[in-house]
């Protein structure tokens, strides 16, 4: 799973230049029930269970997720401006996922 993760963050800073800097992917644990939503400012786009953002606002990582997850549900992965979210912070993450 991380290695598709990594290679889907990697194709898209090819296409795009700046995403591992600037962007974030993340990963559900079913498909998204929408194609693509606005969140603080960032226009994500989500195909099946993966939803990414080419520029997201420097944010802390934890709150993103929170909130990502309230709005998407559970997340598998996620990568945000360069960083991964470890075990941890995606326990702590997906305690604001409805179920």
């Amino acid at each position: 799973m991380r290695m598709f993760l990594a290679a889907f963050v990697a194709a898209s800073a090819l296409s795009t230049g700046a995403m591992a800097a600037e962007g974030a992917v993340l990963k559900l644990k079913a498909p998204a029930k929408v194609e693509s939503l606005i969140h603080d400012g960032s226009a994500w786009r989500c195909t099946g269970d993966v939803c990414a953002a080419s520029q997201v606002k420097s944010m802390p990582i934890g709150r993103t997720c929170r909130k990502l997850a309230a709005e998407l549900g559970e997340i598998v992965a996620f990568n945000y401006r360069g960083k991964e979210l470890d075990a941890a912070g995606l326990t702590d993450c997906n305690a604001a996922a409805k179920p």
